[in-house]
């Protein structure tokens, strides 16, 4: 399993912005491709304008494959051309211990 960690800082008063297009069009573009598996955006709880969404794929491959598309939607830095202001800062893991099953919830897209 392959994870990548991107932290997030959206301009001041922005999160809830942020918050809508990573749930309404980053994600939908992200999960329809092959070796997705899960994603979690958390919310910083000291500094609401910070957040990190961890990304799940089968492989490295995987997400290599889904950013060769050259579509901008297949980039993080969509969001950043959603949103003007907004700072990236992208982190990728091999993931070789891990315990349970990742849940991929249906609502937990639609914010």
């Amino acid at each position: 399993m392959y994870a990548q960690k991107t932290i997030i800082r959206a301009p001041l008063g922005k999160n809830e912005e942020l918050r809508q297009v990573i749930a309404q069009k980053y994600l939908p573009v992200v999960r329809s491709r092959p070796g997705f598996m899960a994603a979690y955006l958390l919310e910083q709880v000291d500094d609401a304008d910070t957040c990190e969404l961890i990304q799940f794929w089968d492989n490295q491959a995987a997400l290599e494959n889904f950013h060769r598309t050259g579509m901008l939607q297949a980039s993080i830095q969509s969001i950043a051309a959603e949103l003007p202001g907004v700072r990236l800062e992208r982190q990728g893991y091999v993931v070789r211990v891990a315990l349970g099953i990742l849940p991929v919830e249906e609502d937990a897209v639609g914010v």
